[in-house]
């Protein structure tokens, strides 16, 4: 026994020796591949010298110091302290090797690291002069002592860095709740920051920035990490953030990792409406609009601090109904809050009238939106009257500013919109005791330069925005807008297209070409889309940078079937609705294939079968699928179509062998149609195979790829 005790202690002591030599020389340490997963083990391992330390510490002071002198429990004994010394080392340089991974903090890593060895030298020292130190009571209670705060200073500190800081105590300290308004709640500081708070910061700050990416401060936020940006408001994925979120879980690109809590449904929601935004850091909920997404999300979720902000009685449903018409809409800021917002609409059917009716509810007024309504000066007293005014959009209106000073009565307005008016500098510098004011529009009014330096040296606490004037920059054009609602034609439609900027001309494709500003069409409401149709649109106008272009596939589907059978079952975790999610007619989305919309196919290939109550005469099928490759989801490798009136007697009508990517690129939808002789069937039978195994350039390559559909389309 003392001999093999002997040849273990001679490793656990080369092992102490190595520890020592790699530090001294740190700095030019390269750890090459094999020895990066013995690094990555570290995590593995570090759980056996807290316990086998534990265990010999019961074990010395209990158990033998009970049944002093039975030299069987005393060996037992001194196989438990060299086992800590051993698991301890080899820990420790396993530790050494992962720190020199990319993705930790230098300072945060040299506490942990220093206490680690330090527990593995120790502990060795603690086993070769073991005999000795137990001789001498003070000194052994003091090494057991040291051992156990070291390794639980060495644990808290692991802590810090892998889950970020104050991991450990942070359940247990109180956490100062602070109450947000409604009005004041913006999207990113109170939606969008606390799920990057609760779900990325720990792998992703100060102490720990895996991926050169640290997320705690918006510049780093916004700068990225070595795999660049992290969102692309104009991909069909949103860009690198959202595509890693949508990852099948068991990818090692998923974000947040396995093990680690996952975004919830509601939360990729949020991120995902932020970033087709534009992902601005600023907005405010209340900037949004009364059906935007984000901001019923705040109103639920702020909706008692909205309750609270106002304590004034909610005016009567009878009010609200007699007041409210298609030129003037009267809404709550939240479900439950007294608070109302006013928009007008159509110049044409203003009257001054309309606003002097709103005195009934001036209490409850605090949005008032008067943008391009014929208002003049002697609208301002009227106004005045509506005390709990936070909020007043008076842009291009036909006030001259001259009586602006009556605006004064209105101590809680925070905002105020004069944009395209007449107003001048001490018009403006009349409103100076409005204690409350923070943000000021005054762009395309007749203020100089020189003006805008005397108002905010007066109005030091508003924000006074002029806006940007630039005569010599080339502006690239925003894409065309598709109106079309429906992406799937049972009957003939129009194609709709606009474009916000005047003069600028779209131009389209339908054979998914690209479009130019010479050979292709020109857009005209006239143009009827009636069958698989890829739309390609691009806006040109003389001076401008040509838009990016905008792609969108128009699915036909002339006959659906009356029910569906999924002869193969979809994976557990992208069942949809079943069977009838392929006939449905509901599309799926680029960036959710997590949704209910969808049917992923992996360990099975798609089997299913479509079946009519009456005998119908089609030509072709057409399977509508994502296409997602950095999600492992590809083309299928064949799609059969089967047909025929008996079940038994099923014929093949048409196969179709997809072409496969080369190479890594955004997610998108793709249709694959297999036409046939025009065939009178009542039952259909669809197949697609997935990939077997993902080509050499994939970062999956060898693992199984997916088969994503949406909806089989029959005409």
């Amino acid at each position: 026994m003392r001999v093999t005790q002997k040849y273990i202690f001679n490793i656990v002591f080369g092992i102490n020796i190595l520890l020592l030599f790699l530090l001294v020389f740190e700095n030019s340490l390269a750890i090459p591949v094999w020895l990066q997963v013995a690094g990555r083990m570290h995590p593995l391992l570090l759980h056996f010298p807290i316990t086998l330390v534990l265990l010999f510490l019961f074990w010395h002071f209990i158990v033998v110091k009970k049944m002093a002198g039975n030299e069987w429990l005393v060996n037992i004994d001194r196989w438990l302290l060299l086992f800590t010394a051993f698991t301890a080392s080899i820990t420790a340089l396993m530790g050494l090797f992962l720190s020199k991974e990319e993705g930790y903090d230098f300072n945060a890593l040299q506490l942990h690291k220093w206490s680690g060895i330090a527990i593995a030298i120790i502990t060795t020292a603690w086993y070769a002069y073991s005999e000795w130190v137990q001789k001498i009571p003070w000194l052994h209670y003091t090494i057991a002592g040291l051992s156990i705060c070291t390794i639980l200073f060495t644990g808290h500190q692991g802590g810090t860095i892998t889950h970020g800081p104050n991991f450990l105590l942070a359940p247990i300290q109180p956490v100062a709740q602070e109450t947000i308004l409604f009005t004041d709640a913006e999207v990113y500081t109170h939606l969008v920051q606390p799920i990057l708070q609760t779900k990325c910061y720990s792998c992703h700050n100060e102490k720990k920035s895996k991926g050169e990416l640290r997320m705690d401060t918006e510049a780093l936020l916004l700068k990225g990490g070595k795999n660049g940006i992290l969102w692309d408001s104009a991909a069909p994925d949103l860009g690198l953030l959202m595509g890693r979120v949508h990852l099948p879980l068991e990818n090692k690109k998923h974000m947040p990792p396995i093990g680690k809590p996952q975004l919830t449904d509601m939360e990729i929601q949020i991120l995902a409406a932020w970033i087709k935004k534009g992902a601005n850091l600023k907005t405010k909920l209340t900037d949004l609009s009364a059906d935007d997404e984000l901001r019923m999300i705040g109103q639920e979720k702020f909706s008692k601090s909205a309750l609270d902000e106002f304590d004034f009685d909610p005016a009567s449903s009878a009010a609200l109904k007699k007041l409210n018409t298609d030129y003037r809409v009267i809404t709550p800021l939240s479900k439950t809050s007294p608070a109302l917002q006013v928009d007008f609409f159509s110049p044409a059917a203003f009257s001054l009238n309309q606003l002097n009716e709103l005195l009934e509810i001036k209490t409850q007024v605090v949005s008032l939106n008067l943008n391009k309504m014929p208002i003049q000066d002697d609208a301002l007293g009227i106004i005045a009257q509506f005390t709990n005014l936070r909020k007043l959009n008076l842009s291009f209106t036909q006030i001259t500013g001259k009586e602006l000073g009556k605006l004064n009565k209105l101590a809680s307005l925070q905002q105020l919109s004069l944009s395209g008016t007449k107003v001048e500098k001490k018009d403006i510098l009349g409103l100076a005791s409005l204690k409350n004011l923070s943000q000021l529009f005054i762009w395309n009014t007749n203020i100089s330069a020189n003006d805008m330096v005397d108002l905010q040296k007066n109005m030091k606490t508003v924000l006074i925005e002029k806006g940007f004037k630039d005569d010599t920059s080339i502006i690239k054009l925003t894409p065309p807008i598709l109106l079309n609602e429906e992406q799937v034609i049972t009957t003939p439609i129009k194609l709709k297209l606009k474009h916000y900027i005047n003069g600028a001309s779209i131009r389209y494709t339908l054979d998914g070409s690209e479009p130019d500003s010479v050979n292709s069409k020109e857009f005209n409401s006239d143009i009827l889309l009636s069958g698989n149709t890829t739309v390609k649109a691009k806006a040109f106008k003389k001076g401008w940078i040509s838009s990016n272009t905008i792609e969108t596939y128009f699915f036909s589907s002339k006959f659906k079937p009356d029910s569906a059978v999924n002869i193969l079952r979809a994976d557990d975790n992208y069942r949809g609705d079943g069977a009838s999610t392929l006939i449905d007619l509901a599309k799926g989305e680029v960036n959710n294939f997590k949704s209910r919309k969808w049917l992923g196919y992996k360990l099975n290939r798609m089997e299913s079968l479509l079946l009519f109550n009456a005998t119908v005469n089609i030509k072709s099928v057409t399977l509508s699928t994502l296409i997602d490759i950095g999600s492992y989801i590809m083309p299928p490798t064949s799609i059969e179509v089967w047909g025929g009136n008996e079940l038994s007697q099923l014929k093949l009508l048409g196969r179709l062998t997809p072409p496969q990517p080369t190479a890594v690129t955004k997610g998108y939808l793709k249709g694959y149609e297999i036409n046939f002789a025009p065939t009178r069937l009542k039952y259909l039978k669809v197949i697609a195979v997935p990939i077997s195994m993902l080509p050499k350039w994939h970062p999956g390559k060898g693992d199984k790829g997916w088969v994503f559909v949406d909806e089989v389309y029959v005409n």
